[in-house]
């Protein structure tokens, strides 16, 4: 699948709203991929689909996540807000046959995931500070990102963490360890750089 076929795919899916958000994201993600390492091709085609299943109906997005039998963490049913991302990247790789590597971005873009593929921190990270995104804290994790997506990355994963609990919302295990997971690693390598 191309950039332009995706773009019309999504056109015809989603409101002018999300749509404008999708544009948004893709903008991000092409910014942010040299800076993760990600290819920039496929991280704009992950970020142009990567909500191509958000105004879907919430029962059609759960049927098709217990069907693809993912397993992404507790609480499924408490957390409608995910099952776009598990079922979109179900039905970009199964019905639309795109790269599972790009299907794998848009799956894991909502909660990331330990050990992330530059590509799958992209599309992440772009889809957290996407120019038309105006929550609290936004446009200093979006200033740290464009200097260092690592640190971005970071910043976003723990801001998100911080709102969900503040909210009394369940954190998906996922997100958690994610972030447990960047932290370890980054200080290692800092750990390794110094022991050289």
């Amino acid at each position: 699948m191309t950039v332009k076929e995706a773009k019309k795919l999504v056109k015809q899916r989603l409101s002018e709203e999300r749509f404008y958000h999708t544009k948004c994201v893709a903008r991000a993600a092409k910014k942010l991929a040299p800076q993760f390492g990600a290819d920039v091709e496929k991280a704009v085609l992950a970020a142009w689909l990567h909500d191509i299943l958000k105004e879907d109906p919430k029962p059609d997005l759960l049927k098709r996540v217990q069907a693809s039998a993912i397993i992404f963490g507790y609480k499924v049913e408490e957390s409608p807000q995910l099952w776009h991302a598990f079922a979109g990247g179900d039905y970009v790789e199964q019905e639309l046959g795109v790269d599972p590597e790009i299907a794998s971005a848009v799956r894991w873009h909502t909660t990331g995931k330990p050990d992330m593929t530059p590509l799958e921190k992209t599309v992440f990270l772009a889809d957290y500070i996407s120019d038309d995104r105006h929550f609290t804290g936004v446009e200093e994790i979006r200033e740290i990102s464009y200097r260092s997506a690592e640190k971005g990355l970071r910043r976003a994963m723990k801001q998100t963490i911080d709102h969900l609990r503040e909210k009394g919302l369940t954190v998906n295990e996922n997100t958690i360890e994610a972030l447990e997971y960047l932290e370890t690693h980054d200080s290692q390598e800092n750990q390794d750089g110094e022991d050289k």
